[in-house]
């Protein structure tokens, strides 16, 4: 368990720093998600046929695409949101997946709660308030914002959970091919109707656009997918909870952001916090 777990914090970590290139690339948000999907869709293509093939039958097929649709509105509310509130609130909002999914879980997956599971989450919530509470970017908060970033997170949670679901029968090279169709689609025509689209005008945006792809999609959402196929939703929402920590210090080591003494306080409570609650799963 420990070992997957860690596998998805490298996953997770990936995701974040795909969120940061994301915030300064001179694209629009809801375009440079897009090509983020996009660009990887051959690459999991090749892959998959590597190990197997694409053929899954119509009906898994077509509800893939569907997951993939509830991933593309995920990225058209996260990444929009940053531009319309603060970074503190984004990712607040969108790391609360576990009162959504560990749900999921219990009603659909038939899986039980550990009474440690419980107060860990709660003292890991209480150090997310605490990391986060005292960001100076606290002034550029907006309802509207808000509101996408929690639409982000509802969006998110029932993605992971077609992915979890799926993940018991195939493989996720091709559920992440299928799931990037939807999320193209849906992607290219919020894209179309709210932004401008276009191509990348330089060597430096095309070299940002391909590390989106890389490390946001291919080792962060296509690894976190193979190990939503090993542990458990819980287990899946103890990562989230940890990626305010890796985007904190993402933001301290690329964007000079600095860390004050309750964020860093908050830090070490989320991780007491998660070890808390990983201790449910031992």
């Amino acid at each position: 368990m420990t070992r997957y777990l860690i596998s998805a914090i490298i996953a997770e970590s990936c995701i974040m720093y795909a969120s940061v290139l994301i915030k300064i690339i001179n694209l629009p948000p809801i375009l440079s998600g897009f090509y983020r999907v996009a660009l990887a869709l051959p690459i999991f293509c090749i892959i998959a046929y590597m190990y197997g093939g694409l053929k899954v039958g119509l009906k898994n097929a077509s509800l893939m695409i569907l997951a993939g649709v509830f991933f593309g509105l995920d990225l058209v509310c996260f990444n929009t949101a940053l531009h319309h509130t603060s970074v503190a609130n984004v990712n607040l909002l969108s790391s609360l997946v576990c009162f959504i999914l560990v749900p999921i879980g219990v009603i659909f997956f038939k899986e039980k709660i550990n009474y440690k599971f419980i107060i860990g989450s709660i003292v890991a919530v209480g150090g997310l308030f605490m990391l986060l509470g005292g960001r100076s970017d606290d002034s550029v908060a907006h309802i509207s914002g808000d509101a996408l970033a929690f639409l982000a997170c509802c969006s998110y949670s029932i993605f992971l959970a077609f992915v979890y679901s799926f993940r018991k029968r195939y493989n996720a090279v091709v559920l992440m091919f299928y799931a990037g169709i939807g999320s193209s689609i849906l992607l290219l025509l919020a894209a179309g109707i709210l932004e401008d689209l276009r191509l990348p005008n330089d060597e430096k945006t095309w070299m940002q656009i391909l590390l989106i792809m890389l490390f946001g999609q291919i080792l962060g959402q296509g690894f976190f997918g193979y190990i939503m196929g090993k542990i458990s939703t819980q287990a899946s929402s103890l990562i989230l909870l940890i990626s305010p920590i890796i985007a904190a210090i993402m933001g301290f080591l690329i964007l000079g952001e600095k860390l004050g003494i309750f964020e860093i306080l908050g830090i070490f409570i989320i991780l007491g916090g998660t070890y808390i609650a990983k201790k449910s799963s031992s």
